[in-house]
């Protein structure tokens, strides 16, 4: 490569505008994500919405979405803990592939 097509080379300012627009967009990322966080648990708590539904409109994992959900203190509706149970009971009566 030659000095006439070698890439330019950053200047300080360059490093301190991208310094910048990252903690600018740091600070919206932190306050869409507190914002997305009190729809998600206010439409738990309202239950018009399965759950599942809302962690898919979140983009939240499910893991994540429980997570937040039991720090709020939103617990999983009855009808959510019976089909978990029977899963789990179904779960454990089918025969291993070793058996």
């Amino acid at each position: 490569m030659t000095a006439d097509n070698a890439p330019e080379q950053p200047t300080l300012e360059d490093v301190a505008a991208a310094g910048t627009r990252r903690k600018r967009d740091d600070d919206r990322l932190k306050k869409s994500s507190a914002a997305l966080k009190d729809l998600v648990l206010a439409a738990l708590r309202d239950g018009t919405h399965k759950p599942t539904d809302i962690t898919k409109a979140s983009g939240w994992t499910a893991a994540y979405v429980r997570k937040l959900a039991r720090e709020a203190g939103i617990e999983p509706d009855e009808r959510y803990k019976e089909r978990a149970a029977l899963s789990r009971a179904r779960a454990a009566a089918k025969p291993t592939p070793d058996a």
